[in-house]
Protein backbone atom coordinates (compact mmCIF):
# COMPACT_ATOMS: atom_id res chain seq x y z
CA UNK A 1 0.00 0.00 0.00
CA UNK A 2 1.42 3.49 -0.24
CA UNK A 3 3.12 4.85 2.15
CA UNK A 4 0.25 8.08 1.64
CA UNK A 5 -2.47 5.89 1.50
CA UNK A 6 -1.48 4.40 5.00
CA UNK A 7 -0.97 7.89 5.88
CA UNK A 8 -4.27 8.57 5.60
CA UNK A 9 -5.49 6.09 7.00
CA UNK A 10 -4.12 6.82 10.27
CA UNK A 11 -5.83 9.92 9.91
CA UNK A 12 -8.79 9.02 9.52
CA UNK A 13 -9.08 6.57 12.49
CA UNK A 14 -7.24 9.46 14.96
CA UNK A 15 -10.10 12.10 13.52
CA UNK A 16 -12.95 9.19 14.14
CA UNK A 17 -11.32 8.44 17.36
CA UNK A 18 -11.22 11.62 18.45
CA UNK A 19 -14.56 12.76 17.34
CA UNK A 20 -15.98 9.47 19.27
CA UNK A 21 -14.54 10.75 22.49
CA UNK A 22 -15.71 14.42 21.88
CA UNK A 23 -18.98 12.70 21.86
CA UNK A 24 -18.83 10.39 24.58
CA UNK A 25 -18.04 13.35 26.63
CA UNK A 26 -20.55 15.85 25.73
CA UNK A 27 -22.96 12.69 26.19
CA UNK A 28 -21.63 12.58 29.73
CA UNK A 29 -21.56 16.05 30.77
CA UNK A 30 -25.32 16.62 29.48
CA UNK A 31 -26.29 13.22 31.75
CA UNK A 32 -24.10 15.02 34.09
CA UNK A 33 -25.88 18.49 33.43
CA UNK A 34 -29.89 16.72 33.66
CA UNK A 35 -28.78 14.47 36.62
CA UNK A 36 -27.34 17.85 38.80
CA UNK A 37 -30.75 19.64 37.32
CA UNK A 38 -32.89 16.93 38.64
CA UNK A 39 -31.20 16.29 41.90
CA UNK A 40 -31.65 20.09 42.71
CA UNK A 41 -35.60 20.29 41.79
CA UNK A 42 -35.91 16.53 43.99
CA UNK A 43 -33.50 17.34 46.46
CA UNK A 44 -33.41 21.37 46.32
CA UNK A 45 -32.37 22.54 50.22
CA UNK A 46 -34.96 24.71 51.81
CA UNK A 47 -33.68 28.20 52.31
CA UNK A 48 -36.46 29.15 55.16
CA UNK A 49 -34.82 25.94 57.10
CA UNK A 50 -32.20 27.40 59.34
CA UNK A 51 -34.15 30.85 59.47
CA UNK A 52 -37.18 28.80 60.70
CA UNK A 53 -35.39 27.10 63.22
CA UNK A 54 -33.99 30.63 64.44
CA UNK A 55 -37.18 31.84 64.87
CA UNK A 56 -38.58 28.73 66.52
CA UNK A 57 -35.71 29.27 69.11
CA UNK A 58 -36.54 33.00 69.39
CA UNK A 59 -40.25 31.55 70.52
CA UNK A 60 -38.95 29.34 72.86
CA UNK A 61 -36.68 31.67 74.61
CA UNK A 62 -38.28 35.11 73.92
CA UNK A 63 -38.09 36.97 77.60
CA UNK A 64 -39.22 40.40 78.48
CA UNK A 65 -36.26 42.59 78.54
CA UNK A 66 -35.78 44.90 81.91
CA UNK A 67 -35.12 48.32 79.83
CA UNK A 68 -36.80 48.10 76.30
CA UNK A 69 -35.04 50.75 74.36
CA UNK A 70 -34.92 51.89 70.49
CA UNK A 71 -31.55 49.44 70.36
CA UNK A 72 -33.22 46.24 71.59
CA UNK A 73 -36.67 47.58 69.32
CA UNK A 74 -35.05 47.58 66.38
CA UNK A 75 -33.20 44.04 66.91
CA UNK A 76 -36.69 42.94 67.56
CA UNK A 77 -37.95 43.91 64.54
CA UNK A 78 -34.99 42.75 62.23
CA UNK A 79 -36.19 39.42 63.67
CA UNK A 80 -39.68 40.35 62.89
CA UNK A 81 -38.89 41.23 59.58
CA UNK A 82 -36.86 37.90 58.56
CA UNK A 83 -39.54 35.82 60.60
CA UNK A 84 -42.73 35.18 58.96
CA UNK A 85 -45.53 35.99 61.20
CA UNK A 86 -48.12 33.01 61.95
CA UNK A 87 -51.52 33.75 63.71
CA UNK A 88 -51.63 31.57 66.91
CA UNK A 89 -54.95 30.87 68.07
CA UNK A 90 -53.65 28.85 71.35
CA UNK A 91 -51.74 31.79 72.44
CA UNK A 92 -54.88 34.26 71.55
CA UNK A 93 -57.32 31.86 73.15
CA UNK A 94 -55.01 32.03 76.58
CA UNK A 95 -54.85 35.78 76.61
CA UNK A 96 -58.41 35.72 76.19
CA UNK A 97 -59.06 33.46 79.08
CA UNK A 98 -56.67 35.18 81.49
CA UNK A 99 -58.15 38.66 81.14
CA UNK A 100 -61.79 37.10 80.77
CA UNK A 101 -61.62 35.80 84.23
CA UNK A 102 -59.76 38.61 85.84
CA UNK A 103 -61.41 41.91 83.85
CA UNK A 104 -64.30 41.06 81.47
CA UNK A 105 -64.20 43.73 78.76
CA UNK A 106 -67.07 42.93 77.34
CA UNK A 107 -69.17 43.33 80.06
CA UNK A 108 -66.92 45.58 82.65
CA UNK A 109 -65.02 47.99 79.89
CA UNK A 110 -67.86 50.43 79.97
CA UNK A 111 -70.00 51.61 82.97
CA UNK A 112 -73.66 50.13 82.59
CA UNK A 113 -76.59 50.27 84.27
CA UNK A 114 -76.48 46.52 84.72
CA UNK A 115 -72.64 46.89 86.73
CA UNK A 116 -72.97 50.41 88.24
CA UNK A 117 -76.59 49.66 89.90
CA UNK A 118 -78.52 52.77 91.87
CA UNK A 119 -76.51 53.25 94.86
CA UNK A 120 -73.40 51.49 94.41
CA UNK A 121 -70.68 53.02 94.40
CA UNK A 122 -67.46 53.62 91.71
CA UNK A 123 -63.97 53.55 93.33
CA UNK A 124 -61.76 55.75 91.19
CA UNK A 125 -59.43 53.72 89.56
CA UNK A 126 -56.25 56.17 89.89
CA UNK A 127 -57.57 57.18 93.52
CA UNK A 128 -58.97 53.99 95.27
CA UNK A 129 -58.94 56.29 98.60
CA UNK A 130 -62.16 57.97 97.03
CA UNK A 131 -65.22 56.87 95.48
CA UNK A 132 -68.54 58.08 93.33
CA UNK A 133 -71.77 56.96 94.72
CA UNK A 134 -74.18 56.35 91.46
CA UNK A 135 -77.26 58.34 91.82
CA UNK A 136 -80.49 58.35 89.92
CA UNK A 137 -79.17 60.99 87.66
CA UNK A 138 -75.92 59.64 86.90
CA UNK A 139 -77.81 56.37 86.09
CA UNK A 140 -80.26 57.80 84.12
CA UNK A 141 -77.16 58.67 81.48
CA UNK A 142 -75.88 55.48 81.41
CA UNK A 143 -76.44 53.00 78.83
CA UNK A 144 -78.47 50.14 79.80
CA UNK A 145 -76.12 47.40 78.71
CA UNK A 146 -72.48 46.72 77.35
CA UNK A 147 -72.41 48.09 74.04
CA UNK A 148 -70.59 44.90 72.36
CA UNK A 149 -71.82 42.55 71.31
CA UNK A 150 -72.36 38.43 72.15
CA UNK A 151 -70.09 37.85 69.10
CA UNK A 152 -66.40 38.49 68.90
CA UNK A 153 -65.18 41.08 65.92
CA UNK A 154 -63.76 38.79 63.26
CA UNK A 155 -60.82 41.69 62.67
CA UNK A 156 -60.26 44.88 64.49
CA UNK A 157 -57.63 47.40 64.22
CA UNK A 158 -56.01 49.13 67.06
CA UNK A 159 -54.63 52.80 66.04
CA UNK A 160 -52.13 54.33 67.97
CA UNK A 161 -50.65 57.90 67.03
CA UNK A 162 -46.69 57.33 66.72
CA UNK A 163 -45.22 58.98 63.85
CA UNK A 164 -43.99 56.13 61.90
CA UNK A 165 -47.50 55.90 60.59
CA UNK A 166 -46.89 59.35 58.48
CA UNK A 167 -46.17 58.46 55.28
CA UNK A 168 -47.31 54.51 55.54
CA UNK A 169 -49.94 54.67 53.07
CA UNK A 170 -51.56 52.52 55.77
CA UNK A 171 -55.17 54.36 55.26
CA UNK A 172 -57.04 51.58 53.51
CA UNK A 173 -55.24 48.85 55.02
CA UNK A 174 -56.74 50.07 58.57
CA UNK A 175 -60.54 50.47 56.96
CA UNK A 176 -60.61 47.04 55.79
CA UNK A 177 -61.09 45.81 59.37
CA UNK A 178 -64.69 44.78 60.84
CA UNK A 179 -64.09 47.11 64.14
CA UNK A 180 -61.37 49.85 64.31
CA UNK A 181 -59.78 51.45 67.60
CA UNK A 182 -58.43 55.21 68.00
CA UNK A 183 -56.68 56.82 70.70
CA UNK A 184 -57.25 60.70 72.18
CA UNK A 185 -59.51 62.07 69.91
CA UNK A 186 -56.29 61.89 66.86
CA UNK A 187 -56.27 63.81 64.26
CA UNK A 188 -58.59 62.99 60.92
CA UNK A 189 -56.17 65.06 58.36
CA UNK A 190 -53.87 62.06 57.00
CA UNK A 191 -56.45 59.58 55.38
CA UNK A 192 -54.01 58.12 53.07
CA UNK A 193 -51.66 57.09 56.27
CA UNK A 194 -54.41 56.43 59.06
CA UNK A 195 -57.70 55.86 57.30
CA UNK A 196 -61.01 56.86 57.98
CA UNK A 197 -63.07 54.21 60.00
CA UNK A 198 -63.45 54.80 63.33
CA UNK A 199 -65.86 52.61 65.55
CA UNK A 200 -64.10 53.72 68.77
CA UNK A 201 -61.92 56.35 70.41
CA UNK A 202 -60.83 57.02 73.26
CA UNK A 203 -60.60 60.98 74.78
CA UNK A 204 -59.20 61.66 77.82
CA UNK A 205 -60.37 64.22 80.02
CA UNK A 206 -57.00 66.21 79.76
CA UNK A 207 -57.69 67.01 75.93
CA UNK A 208 -61.09 68.18 76.88
CA UNK A 209 -59.76 70.68 79.27
CA UNK A 210 -56.66 71.88 77.37
CA UNK A 211 -58.29 71.80 73.86
CA UNK A 212 -62.05 72.49 74.50
CA UNK A 213 -61.48 74.40 77.52
CA UNK A 214 -63.67 71.74 79.70
CA UNK A 215 -66.60 72.28 77.62
CA UNK A 216 -67.43 75.66 79.58
CA UNK A 217 -69.45 78.04 77.20
CA UNK A 218 -69.25 76.79 73.51
CA UNK A 219 -69.07 73.31 72.80
CA UNK A 220 -69.53 73.21 69.28
CA UNK A 221 -65.68 72.83 68.68
CA UNK A 222 -65.64 69.56 70.33
CA UNK A 223 -68.78 68.60 68.42
CA UNK A 224 -67.49 69.43 65.16
CA UNK A 225 -63.83 67.39 66.07
CA UNK A 226 -66.50 64.49 66.57
CA UNK A 227 -68.19 64.62 63.47
CA UNK A 228 -65.21 63.93 61.97
CA UNK A 229 -65.26 60.33 63.03
CA UNK A 230 -68.71 59.86 61.86
CA UNK A 231 -70.76 57.86 63.50
CA UNK A 232 -68.83 56.39 66.66
CA UNK A 233 -68.36 55.33 70.38
CA UNK A 234 -66.70 57.97 72.48
CA UNK A 235 -64.98 56.01 75.44
CA UNK A 236 -63.87 58.19 78.49
CA UNK A 237 -61.74 57.65 81.51
CA UNK A 238 -64.44 59.56 83.18
CA UNK A 239 -64.17 57.82 86.67
CA UNK A 240 -60.05 57.55 87.06
CA UNK A 241 -59.28 60.83 89.03
CA UNK A 242 -61.84 62.90 90.90
CA UNK A 243 -62.35 65.99 88.83
CA UNK A 244 -62.88 64.98 85.88
CA UNK A 245 -66.43 63.24 85.93
CA UNK A 246 -68.61 66.50 85.12
CA UNK A 247 -66.31 67.45 82.29
CA UNK A 248 -67.07 63.65 81.23
CA UNK A 249 -70.79 64.74 81.67
CA UNK A 250 -70.52 68.00 79.56
CA UNK A 251 -68.96 65.63 76.09
CA UNK A 252 -71.62 63.52 77.03
CA UNK A 253 -74.38 66.22 76.55
CA UNK A 254 -72.83 67.74 74.01
CA UNK A 255 -72.89 64.97 71.72
CA UNK A 256 -76.63 63.93 72.78
CA UNK A 257 -77.13 67.74 72.12
CA UNK A 258 -76.01 68.13 68.82
CA UNK A 259 -78.51 64.94 67.36
CA UNK A 260 -75.67 63.10 66.66
CA UNK A 261 -76.02 59.37 66.26
CA UNK A 262 -72.45 58.66 67.99
CA UNK A 263 -72.61 57.79 71.60
CA UNK A 264 -70.66 58.29 74.80
CA UNK A 265 -69.34 56.19 77.13
CA UNK A 266 -67.39 55.85 80.19
CA UNK A 267 -64.63 53.84 81.07
CA UNK A 268 -65.64 51.56 84.20
CA UNK A 269 -62.60 51.99 86.60
CA UNK A 270 -63.19 48.54 88.07
CA UNK A 271 -62.17 46.92 84.43
CA UNK A 272 -59.25 49.90 84.58
CA UNK A 273 -57.82 48.43 88.19
CA UNK A 274 -58.52 44.88 87.31
CA UNK A 275 -55.91 45.29 84.41
CA UNK A 276 -53.93 46.84 85.85
CA UNK A 277 -53.16 44.30 88.84
CA UNK A 278 -53.19 41.20 85.95
CA UNK A 279 -50.16 43.39 84.37
CA UNK A 280 -48.51 44.19 87.95
CA UNK A 281 -48.94 40.68 88.77
CA UNK A 282 -46.71 39.48 85.71
CA UNK A 283 -44.17 41.63 86.56
CA UNK A 284 -45.04 45.32 84.45
CA UNK A 285 -44.97 48.39 87.62
CA UNK A 286 -45.98 51.28 85.96
CA UNK A 287 -47.81 54.70 87.45
CA UNK A 288 -50.32 54.18 84.88
CA UNK A 289 -51.14 52.29 81.56
CA UNK A 290 -51.72 53.95 78.00
CA UNK A 291 -55.15 54.15 76.96
CA UNK A 292 -53.50 52.55 73.90
CA UNK A 293 -52.37 49.44 76.08
CA UNK A 294 -55.75 49.49 77.75
CA UNK A 295 -57.60 49.05 74.64
CA UNK A 296 -55.13 45.94 73.25
CA UNK A 297 -56.07 44.20 76.18
CA UNK A 298 -59.74 44.76 75.60
CA UNK A 299 -58.62 43.96 71.62
CA UNK A 300 -57.09 40.48 73.14
CA UNK A 301 -60.87 39.48 74.57
CA UNK A 302 -63.18 40.99 71.76
CA UNK A 303 -61.28 40.36 68.59
CA UNK A 304 -60.66 37.50 66.58
CA UNK A 305 -57.66 38.88 64.88
CA UNK A 306 -55.86 41.84 65.80
CA UNK A 307 -53.42 44.43 63.64
CA UNK A 308 -51.42 47.49 65.64
CA UNK A 309 -50.67 50.33 63.39
CA UNK A 310 -48.74 53.37 64.44
CA UNK A 311 -47.33 51.71 68.20
CA UNK A 312 -43.72 53.12 67.75
CA UNK A 313 -42.54 55.12 70.72
CA UNK A 314 -39.02 56.03 68.91
CA UNK A 315 -37.75 59.18 67.66
CA UNK A 316 -36.24 57.75 64.55
CA UNK A 317 -38.02 55.59 61.93
CA UNK A 318 -36.30 52.35 61.86
CA UNK A 319 -34.00 53.05 58.18
CA UNK A 320 -33.23 56.05 60.52
CA UNK A 321 -34.90 59.15 59.73
CA UNK A 322 -36.41 61.55 62.23
CA UNK A 323 -39.87 60.95 63.24
CA UNK A 324 -42.45 63.10 65.02
CA UNK A 325 -43.58 61.97 68.35
CA UNK A 326 -47.24 61.56 66.60
CA UNK A 327 -48.10 61.70 63.30
CA UNK A 328 -50.04 65.06 63.57
CA UNK A 329 -47.77 66.74 65.84
CA UNK A 330 -44.59 66.10 68.17
CA UNK A 331 -45.67 66.91 71.50
CA UNK A 332 -44.49 63.75 73.94
CA UNK A 333 -46.13 62.60 76.59
CA UNK A 334 -45.79 63.05 80.44
CA UNK A 335 -42.87 60.43 80.57
CA UNK A 336 -43.83 59.68 84.29
CA UNK A 337 -47.28 58.56 83.88
CA UNK A 338 -46.85 55.99 81.22
CA UNK A 339 -43.30 53.87 79.56
CA UNK A 340 -44.73 53.33 76.06
CA UNK A 341 -41.35 51.39 75.63
CA UNK A 342 -41.89 48.60 77.69
CA UNK A 343 -45.75 48.53 76.20
CA UNK A 344 -43.75 48.19 72.83
CA UNK A 345 -42.18 45.34 74.37
CA UNK A 346 -45.08 43.69 75.40
CA UNK A 347 -46.88 44.23 71.75
CA UNK A 348 -43.81 42.98 70.48
CA UNK A 349 -43.90 39.78 72.86
CA UNK A 350 -47.60 39.23 71.56
CA UNK A 351 -46.79 39.49 68.33
CA UNK A 352 -44.18 36.50 67.94
CA UNK A 353 -46.47 34.64 69.82
CA UNK A 354 -49.16 34.70 66.95
CA UNK A 355 -51.46 36.21 69.26
CA UNK A 356 -52.01 39.71 67.48
CA UNK A 357 -49.50 41.13 64.61
CA UNK A 358 -47.93 44.39 65.50
CA UNK A 359 -47.29 46.37 61.72
CA UNK A 360 -44.30 48.99 62.08
CA UNK A 361 -43.43 50.88 58.44
CA UNK A 362 -45.36 51.15 55.48
CA UNK A 363 -48.27 49.29 53.92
Amino acid sequence: MPSNSIQEMYVKTGLLKMRKLWVTLLAVAAVSFVSMGFLMLTNKPDIHVPEAEACQELLSNITQPQKVDEVWSLEQLKLMQSCRWKFNATALAKYRAELGHCCNASAWLTVTQENAPLDSKLVYDASSSKSLKVSSGLLEILPEKSPFPDRLYKTCAVVGNGGILRNSSCGSKIDEHEFVIRLNLPSTDFPDDVGRKTNMVTVNPSILLSRFRGLVGRRLPFVKAGVSYGKTWFLIPAFSFPGHSDVSYRALYAIEDSGSESHVFFFHPQYLSTLSKYWHDRGFHVHRLSSGFMLVNAALELCQHITLYGFWPFSLHPDGHFLPYHYYDDVPPKKWVHDMPKEFGYYVNMHFHGALQLHVGEC
